[in-house]
């Protein structure tokens, strides 16, 4: 049977499919070999749950947690009014079985953060990183609970526990970050077994950060407890140990479709391998799901959180709940994305693989161009000229003139996400992305080129300091190790104490052509920032003949719909598209793009399609899929 979908006016597009021949389904390069990691068995399916923080993030009195709050979600989850394909069912049935806190519960003797006590002093960050913040008894060194919030935690976990549930806890705090000389593992553990939490989540915002020291104390206790790292170290890459169930791949995100794509594409460097490091048990996790808090009109709103949903489940990212679920207009309105058994399918099948980006399209019917860069015999790379402070790109008449704008990063007319420039992939090394060239009457600013320097200026009456052009090249880079107490360059956080955890640290950047800083006067620019405009109009620039290749600069349509897909067991695989600009696009996308189905997808073998969305089949008899999306 062969799955997919094709909603001619969604975002994205979920599918399922095999050739009905049955072929072979490799993926990438080849399968992962399982390599360590925690030994509590939990996680062997990406985690499905709640958690309070993009509710309750303690900004204003109504979003501080409180008990009330995690009980009510505990009945959230509990609630039968609703069916699936007409059978009633609670989200309990669908695996949505765990109710965690976040920041907030604790007791700070001063916060960073808006706070219910008005005895309690106010300290900024700069005096908590002095150590002056402290959530811990300053005799017992036990966390101190805000008896306000929460006057009987342990109570509170064994009401979740009545009613067949798992709770979740928070630890190493943002809102009071301490930063003291001391840690306290040992009673942070035995303070959190004491009130019978299942599982906690290990933030990066204090001193204690040493994952593999937790794991190792919740291990000797002999309850199985659930592990979430936050921002403390990933999988080492050279041996797969992996102290934790779900690790955080992306940063704090928020509700909107440009945040969604830019937490996605931080799955790649873990996903996005031949041995990747997001597996059963030790799942790479952007971060909780903003499904139910989306903004704007419909059916803009749907189809994005739609799209959110569909990425989630193809990378086999946990699915955290982090809307009010006891908001029952919100819970009608993405019970169907949330309740998809599909899509949920999608996620929590394993054979081999945990899904990642295939490939990027670019846009078809849009008129936009940036700045890529390539060959200089490619197309678009002949036609550049300086004129009057104007970058003219090639293309550009004398009726329509189109001129590279150094002051936004990416066009406004048509509007596009903040995020559309996906990072290069094994399946799709040459992404092109850079400063948009627009009609010359939008462009307010002015171009200089210095040719003995090669430099290109950009000049704008907002700013009092040129800008550069710089090309950046294209980077595919393999995790790194990282000794502990090395700082990583990214948001990852090496341990202070034993340095059983190795953090890895890698950068999926695209071939990007932005604006830096100039170099200081006298100093030469870096590779990629010197220029040279040839007799037959290329613009070259520089490399260095190791990391950088010379190469010219040319003019490209925007990014648009992106493939994204996943093995399933049963010689099945499932597809996403996603369609990164605001405007419709229409994709006729080769079957044999989809990794494991170039051998059987074709006019002599049909593929049977599921469409997830929309819960109808259909076969595909052609080599290509035609789908519009919104």
């Amino acid at each position: 049977i062969f799955f997919g979908v094709s909603d001619r006016y969604s975002k994205s597009m979920l599918s399922l499919r095999r050739p009905l021949a049955g072929v072979a389904l490799p993926f990438l390069s080849h399968l992962a070999v399982i390599v360590s990691g925690i030994d509590n068995g939990l996680g062997q399916t990406p985690p499905r749950g709640w958690r309070s923080w993009n509710t309750f993030d303690c900004t204003s009195d109504p979003r501080i947690i409180h008990d009330k709050d995690m009980r009510g979600a505990m009945r959230a989850v509990l609630d039968s009014s609703r069916s699936v394909g007409g059978k009633p069912l609670r989200l309990k049935d669908l695996g949505f079985s765990w109710i965690s806190m976040d920041d907030g519960w604790q007791q700070c003797n001063c916060s960073t953060r808006q706070d219910l006590d008005p005895t309690l002093p106010k300290c900024s960050v700069d005096e908590c990183i002095g150590g002056k913040c402290t959530w811990h008894n300053k005799v017992t060194g036990l966390p101190m609970v805000n008896l306000h919030r929460f006057p009987d935690m342990h109570s509170l976990v064994e009401y979740g526990h009545s009613l067949g549930l798992k709770v979740g806890g928070y630890l190493n705090t943002c809102i009071c970050m301490e930063h003291q000389p001391t840690t306290h593992y040992e009673q942070d553990v035995a303070w959190f077994l004491a009130m019978g939490f299942d599982g906690v989540k290990i933030d990066s915002c204090g001193n204690s950060v040493n994952v593999s020291r937790f794991a190792e104390l919740f291990n000797k206790s002999g309850k199985a407890v659930r592990i979430e790292n936050c921002h403390n170290g990933a999988p080492d890459p050279k041996t797969g140990f992996c102290p934790m169930n779900m690790y955080r791949s992306g940063g704090d995100i928020s509700a909107d479709f440009g945040s969604i794509l830019g937490e996605a594409y931080s799955t790649l460097p873990y996903n996005d391998r031949a041995d990747p490091l997001s597996r059963p048990g030790c799942w790479a996790y952007p971060d909780m799901m903003q499904v139910g808090n989306f903004n704007g009109a419909e059916p803009q709103r749907t189809d994005e959180e739609r799209s959110h949903f569909g990425l989630w489940s193809i990378v086999s990212s946990p699915l955290i709940l982090g809307f009010n679920m006891t908001d029952r207009d919100t819970m009608d309105r993405v019970w169907p994305i949330i309740t998809n058994q599909d899509a949920l399918e999608v996620n929590q099948g394993w054979a081999g693989h945990p899904g990642t980006l295939i490939k990027s399209y670019l846009a078809v019917d849009l008129p936009v161009f940036q700045i890529g860069h390539g060959s200089c015999s490619a197309k678009g790379a002949l036609g550049w000229r300086l004129s009057e402070g104007r970058l003219l790109a090639p293309g550009s008449t004398e009726e329509a003139p189109l001129c590279v704008d150094g002051s936004i990063s990416l066009p406004d007319e048509p509007a596009v996400y903040a995020n559309p420039c996906p990072p290069p992939t094994t399946g799709s090394g040459q992404v092109n992305c850079g400063l948009p060239i627009r009609n010359c009457s939008l462009v307010t600013g002015l171009w200089d080129f210095d040719a003995p320097s090669g430099l290109l200026f950009w000049h704008n009456s907002e700013t009092a300091d040129p800008g550069c052009l710089q090309v950046f090249p294209q980077e595919l880079s393999p995790l790194t190790s990282i000794e502990p107490g090395q700082p990583p360059s990214g948001a990852f956080r090496a341990p202070k104490s034993t340095g059983k955890l190795r953090v890895g640290n890698g950068e999926r950047r695209p071939a990007m052509t932005q604006l830096i800083q100039c170099p200081a006067l006298g100093k030469l620019p870096p590779p990629g920032g010197r220029f040279n405009f040839t007799e037959d109009g290329a613009l070259m620039f520089s490399g260095d003949g190791a990391v950088s290749a010379a190469g010219c600069l040319t003019s490209v349509l925007l990014n648009g719909v992106q493939l994204w897909s996943k093995p399933l067991p049963g010689s099945k695989v499932a597809a996403l598209l996603v369609n990164v600009l605001s405007v419709p696009q229409s994709v006729q996308l080769p079957l044999a793009d989809v990794p494991g189905l170039g051998g059987g997808a074709g006019t002599s073998r049909a593929c049977a399609t599921r469409d997830v969305w929309r819960q109808e089949d259909f076969v595909v008899h052609s080599a290509h899929l035609e789908l519009g999306l919104a």
